[in-house]
């Protein structure tokens, strides 16, 4: 059975009856323009649970929320997270294209031939089905923009479309295959790229970086497509975990002085990935808008509820420091 249409008095009705407090007048007028702009369920169910007395929620059959709840402060929490999702999903448009163009350089230096993304000889041989579905991917995805005015420019002039042209249209999930299944020499390469721009941003000396990043590296791209994928769907971010990660950013205190504890998989884990990936003004600004938006949230939250949120992003209570430090 559908659900029945509720108007915008009715949902105003539903909450005041699940305990959110939302005064008559001024404050009901504010609430409705709200809600005809963002969808209540978004708002509502999608933040509702760091609000809900889950005793009273279980006794009575039926959402009802901490006395003293409003709905400003649930919005505040989305309003958070829609902030949080542009500012992160900006860094990882920025990650993703530093990614693309160490991967179809290094791939490219060494594989010099006419398409040679699309020869399965030259990706590694410990995965060939994989490897023979990725070029078939790439097949695809030259065919399917073969009419766009670069593709057709260096296919009709030069007979050839090199990698760095077709990066420009793979999804950041096809790139992270492709360095998956390059062969180890290449990722190497990518690898000592990343280590060296790293030292050149933070002025630091750190030897065998390869022997560190290898084995981690292609769960961190992992991580990141992930979460690309969560800000670019609008899915709820601060909370957010990457299934199946498990490893710890303790692999990644190589290269980190504040020693950061916790799963690579939370938004905190996100953010020290994307160090390495980031020039540093531009991380920095990141981690700048992120405390203002943590700054304004708190204002706007209980201690308790604030807290929460900053356990479910892994931020320890002494957040700002712990990001500042990360600068």
């Amino acid at each position: 059975m559908s659900k029945p249409f509720k108007s915008l008095d009715s949902l105003l009705r539903l909450m005041r009856k699940r305990n959110i407090t939302i005064e008559k007048g001024i404050e009901g007028s504010r609430v409705k323009r709200i809600l005809a702009r963002d969808n209540y369920y978004s708002i509502i169910n999608g933040y509702k649970d760091i609000f809900l007395d889950i005793n009273a929620t279980v006794n009575s059959g039926d959402d009802y929320y901490i006395t003293g709840t409003t709905f400003f402060q649930i919005y505040g929490l989305y309003c958070f997270d829609r902030n949080l999702r542009i500012i992160l999903l900006k860094a990882l448009l920025q990650a993703e294209q530093n990614i693309c163009t160490k991967v179809s350089y290094r791939f490219s230096e060494v594989h010099t031939s006419e398409f040679s993304h699309l020869n399965v000889n030259n990706f590694s041989k410990t995965n060939l089905p994989k490897a023979t579905e990725l070029v078939s991917k790439l097949s695809n995805a030259t065919q399917r923009n073969a009419r766009h005015t670069m593709f057709s420019h260096y296919l009709t002039t030069h007979q050839d479309l090199p990698l760095w042209v077709l990066v420009t249209k793979l999804t950041f999930g096809e790139i992270t295959n492709f360095y998956k299944l390059i062969t180890p020499n290449i990722q190497e390469k990518i690898l000592e790229d990343i280590h060296k721009e790293y030292m050149t941003e933070y002025r630091i000396s750190i030897t065998n970086p390869t022997s560190t990043l290898i084995p981690i590296f292609s769960e961190i791209l992992d991580v990141l497509v992930g979460y690309r994928n969560v800000c670019a769907h609008g899915d709820r971010l601060y909370n957010h975990r990457i299934t199946g990660s498990k490893r710890t950013i303790k692999k990644l205190t190589y290269y980190f002085v504040p020693n950061p504890k916790g799963s690579e998989s939370s938004v905190y884990g996100l953010l020290i990935s994307l160090r390495l990936l980031l020039p540093r003004v531009a991380y920095k600004s990141i981690i700048d808008e992120i405390i203002s938006e943590l700054s304004l949230l708190k204002e706007q939250l209980p201690i308790i509820q604030f807290n929460q949120v900053l356990a479910k992003m892994e931020l320890t209570l002494q957040w700002k420091q712990t990001l500042e430090t990360l600068k």
